[in-house]
């Protein structure tokens, strides 16, 4: 089951990192329009827990950016969560640095944002503000809020968060790649796609930490050919020492020669874990 872009089960709404005015919110409303019942949570693992507990219908999460690599906070919650991936979307991010109206860059004390977004303007921070503090806070939309309402605070957020939390934009597209892009995935308790010919399919193999583990992992995908796109090593926190590998490829799960890589997965006896196969986004 899939939703259709601006629409959306209004039973349980669609979670996602907020307050109102997060990248995720934007994500969110590439599938959803501008008027879901919006479920903003403050943590990316509350995504996951509104999702499995049946509190909302659907979660939108961060997964990787193009500069700054994985969301770690994500690909942890995918090892203890059931939510499934039913889609994604390459979002382009555009940071802007935000402070209260009549403010200049000389008030500037502090700059508080998300750690992703700090990082993908860190080259910028580092020749325009060297001496000035940098914060991580929740979200972007939360760093806008904080702005707002504290004298001396800048935020690195979107248009949208200044639009929301009446702030002036001191300097627009101060992210350090002008490629910026975050991928988003969309989350349900039980997600069906069927194959479109053009999609990707994620896993979660968790192995013990011993000789030729992952070369004997990776070895199905070569001989039946599959593509992969992704490959993260996180602990898998089952023991000391023992790891998780998250595992993006081309192909559905219903194709023939996934349905034989995943075969070959299980004869080597490995803890294999379906997160979904979805339609592959198209790089704008």
């Amino acid at each position: 089951m899939m939703p259709t872009r601006n629409s959306v089960d209004t039973a349980g709404g669609v979670a996602f990192l907020g307050p109102a005015g997060t990248y995720s919110h934007a994500a969110a409303q590439h599938w959803f329009g501008a008027d879901a019942p919006w479920q903003p949570v403050s943590d990316i693992r509350d995504v996951f827990v509104a999702v499995e507990a049946g509190i909302a219908a659907w979660g939108v999460v961060p997964v990787e950016n193009s500069s700054e690599g994985s969301v770690t906070v994500t690909l942890d919650a995918f090892a203890s969560s059931s939510a499934q991936i039913c889609d994604e979307y390459l979002l382009r991010i555009n940071h802007c640095l935000l402070m209260s109206p009549g403010r200049t860059d000389q008030d500037i004390t502090t700059v508080v944002s998300h750690q992703q977004s700090l990082g993908q303007c860190r080259r910028y921070l580092q020749t325009r503000f060297p001496l000035v503090d940098c914060i991580p806070v929740s979200s972007n939309a939360e760093a806008a809020r904080i702005a707002a309402t504290t004298p001396g605070v800048a935020a690195i957020a979107g248009r949208t968060a200044a639009e929301l939390y009446g702030l002036q934009v001191l300097a627009d597209s101060i992210e350090d790649s002008q490629d910026n892009t975050t991928r988003f995935v969309l989350l349900a308790r039980h997600c069906i796609t069927e194959a479109s010919g053009r999609d990707k399919t994620s896993l979660l193999v968790s192995a013990p930490n011993e000789p030729g583990t992952l070369f004997h992992a990776l070895e199905p995908f070569y001989r039946h050919g599959v593509s992969l796109t992704k490959l993260e090593t996180r602990p898998s926190r089952k023991g000391a020492w023992s790891y998780a590998f998250f595992v993006d490829f081309e192909g559905h799960v219903d194709d023939d020669n996934i349905k034989a890589t995943l075969k070959a997965l299980q004869h080597l006896k490995l803890d294999v874990k379906w997160l979904g196969s979805y339609p592959q986004a198209i790089i704008a």
